[in-house]
């Protein structure tokens, strides 16, 4: 061990040295309409950057002119000149072994949206991935359940386009795809039609298989074949699909018998020649025009800190934040770095400091007010004096940014938890959901929040939704999930087992916190199946109060056959919880881990748990526990 120790401080000297003598370079900030390039390439490269961008978003509005296509969010481009300065930025794919080096890659955050690209790049389109993941994200803003096959041919389809001085080239087809199409059997059209994520099949890494050219080959008949066009068979299918939510009938009804168009396409996706189309750019601004001006040292060690949290690299972006204050003190953006990184190590209350810090320096931006609010519901369950201190930081947030959908979902679950802002919640969980439709994410947040206000039919008839338009194995989960809370409660509200004549026992809507996405920093994902039975009805003594619920690490628990206690971390806190009995806890596990079954006692330590409790006003105690959740 000690002989390892060396390597790994020579290790991170030579990466902290690479980082300050790419930083040497002259570094520009190019703004366009609706991107941020950041660049070492100099401002003619950055300008064609952006103007690339400018004019692909422009083809989503020319073919699909209702669409919306604002994501709500910042989407920066880290546009670099060489490898080199992309090994400085993307580490990962140079530490493995004949790993591929890529041209440029899409990270879709929470708060932002990255690219990463290098501009020395010889081969006519050298950012299909980064064209590819974009396609998703303008997609997310305006499905909700777009089939798989659609979600990635549409995908597909877009990120072979060419983007020229004057005008965009799409329908072009990969060299990949025509090489698996005119060699392989196609999948029977039935069975692509329904697949979901879980489908062997598909393969999200392997974009090169049949899926993924089946998919572009009949995207590419519904977007460019002429007949096709004239029968406008693209919008009646979306048209269709909207209505049914089912991707087969919704074929079927539009395209005819299944069979019949199967033998079609085997024969449209084997042709040598394929429709391509150009569509002029009608971008309304000039790219001489956009704004430029040279980034400062700290403004770019700050900037790459927050690429680093999003690509989860947390030593390069402590050195990036250490460095950024080290060459300005006082700079907004540092502290909104340092906070970042401190959240996505649920180091909370540090975090909500250096994002206060960032505010009192003059930032303007909703990212810390967002935050904020967020780590003032993570760090602790908040009384109601910290609840509505939370939901004015991110009022805040969603008055600076009105098109920030998580924002909007988190306040929901803030004014869930008092019947007095019921309203509120209802109408900001549904603002979220129409901002971002195909983030299914918002859709079970606003199921609880109608957990939560005791709409247990309405939460029924949407988990129902969600689970139809779950394609993902994170979405199913959640979506599971969330049917098993709303079962759960209708039991609670079961009359009392042997006493016919008594009304059932009352009991308030617990302050239900839901899972978070996958990539938010701290966040949980819910996975599936369920552990023991349900335990027994509430004991009357917390009959008519609030449940509420927490998530932490287990620190410790008592695995005796009495009264117990279990410890629980959360963030730099503790809370202690107390039970009368294992006998009467209920416990359940949607870890993938566990198979549906919940651990023993003797492994609870330091596995992530929601704890459900009743608040208690003895010192030392947070409240009796009632259900534990392993997540």
């Amino acid at each position: 061990m000690t002989l390892g120790r060396p390597l790994v401080i020579l290790s991170l000297l030579l990466s902290v040295c690479v980082l300050r003598a790419a930083s040497k370079d002259t570094w520009i900030e190019v703004q366009s309409p609706h991107f941020t390039v950041i660049s070492n390439a100099g401002d003619k490269e950055a300008r064609k950057v952006a103007d690339q961008f400018e004019e692909f978003r422009e083809v989503f509005h020319t073919t699909f002119p209702n669409w919306r296509l604002d994501l709500g969010k910042p989407l920066i481009i880290f546009a670099v000149r060489n490898e080199d300065s992309l090994r400085v930025l993307l580490p990962a794919y140079w530490e493995e072994k004949d790993r591929a080096h890529p041209a440029g890659i899409y990270i879709a955050g929470e708060d932002r949206h990255y690219v990463a690209l290098r501009t020395n790049v010889e081969i006519e389109n050298p950012y299909q991935v980064v064209y590819h993941e974009y396609t998703h994200a303008i997609l997310n803003l305006n499905f909700r359940d777009l089939p798989v096959w659609l979600n990635e041919g549409l995908a597909e389809f877009y990120a072979n386009s060419i983007i020229e001085e004057k005008d965009v080239e799409i329908g072009r087809p990969a060299p990949y795809h025509l090489q698996i199409l005119q060699t392989e059997r196609l999948i029977p059209v039935d069975v692509l039609l329904a697949a979901t994520q879980g489908s062997k099949y598909y393969n999200e890494a392997n974009h090169a298989s049949m899926f993924y050219a089946e998919s572009w080959a009949i995207t590419h008949y519904l977007m460019m074949d002429p007949e096709a066009r004239k029968r406008e068979l693209m919008k009646h299918f979306l048209a269709e699909l909207d209505a049914t939510g089912d991707s087969v009938a919704a074929a079927e009804k539009t395209l005819g018998n299944l069979k019949a168009f199967g033998a079609a396409m085997d024969a449209y996706a084997r042709q040598r020649s394929f429709f391509v189309g150009k569509i002029p750019s009608n971008i309304h601004s000039d790219a001489k025009n956009y704004t430029s001006r040279e980034l400062d040292a700290g403004e770019l060690e700050a900037e790459r800190a927050l690429f680093y949290v999003h690509t989860r690299r947390p030593k390069e972006a402590g050195a990036a934040v250490e460095e950024a204050l080290k060459d300005d003190p006082k700079l907004p953006l540092a502290y909104e770095a340092e906070g970042f990184l401190a959240y996505s190590q649920l180091q909370f209350q540090a975090a909500e400091t250096a994002f206060r810090r960032a505010i009192e320096l003059g930032s303007t931006s909703f990212f810390p007010y967002y935050f904020i609010g967020k780590a003032e519901l993570r760090d602790a369950l908040p009384v109601p004096e910290d609840a509505e201190k939370a939901a004015a930081t991110l009022e805040k947030a969603v008055q600076i940014n009105p098109q920030f959908a998580p924002a909007y979902s988190t306040l929901a679950t803030v004014y869930s938890m008092n019947a007095a802002t019921y309203e509120k919640a209802y109408a900001d969980g549904r603002k979220a959901i129409t901002l971002e439709p195909g983030n299914l994410t918002y859709a079970v947040n606003y199921g609880y929040i109608l957990v939560n206000t005791g709409k247990l039919a309405d939460a029924k008839v949407l988990a129902l939704r969600i689970q139809q338009a779950a394609k993902t194995p994170m979405d199913q989960d959640n979506a599971q999930v969330l049917v098993n809370v709303i079962a759960e409660r209708e039991r609670e509200q079961q009359p009392v087992a042997g006493d016919e004549q008594r009304s059932a026992v009352t009991v308030t809507p617990k302050a239900v916190m839901p899972p978070e996405a996958a990539g938010d920093p701290g966040g949980t994902a819910a996975g599936e199946g369920s552990g023991s039975a349900a335990a027994p009805v509430v004991a009357n003594a917390h009959a008519g109060e609030s449940e509420y619920a927490v998530e932490g690490l287990v620190a410790s628990c008592d695995c005796g056959a009495g009264p117990g206690k279990l410890v629980l971390s959360v963030g730099k806190s503790t809370m202690r919880f107390r039970f009368g009995s294992f006998a009467g806890l209920q416990v359940l596990s949607t870890a993938k881990q566990d198979s549906g079954n919940a651990p023993g006692c003797a492994n609870w330590k330091g596995r992530r748990v929601r704890v459900y409790f009743y608040r208690v006003k003895e010192a030392g105690w947070m409240g009796d526990l009632n259900t534990i959740q392993f997540l």
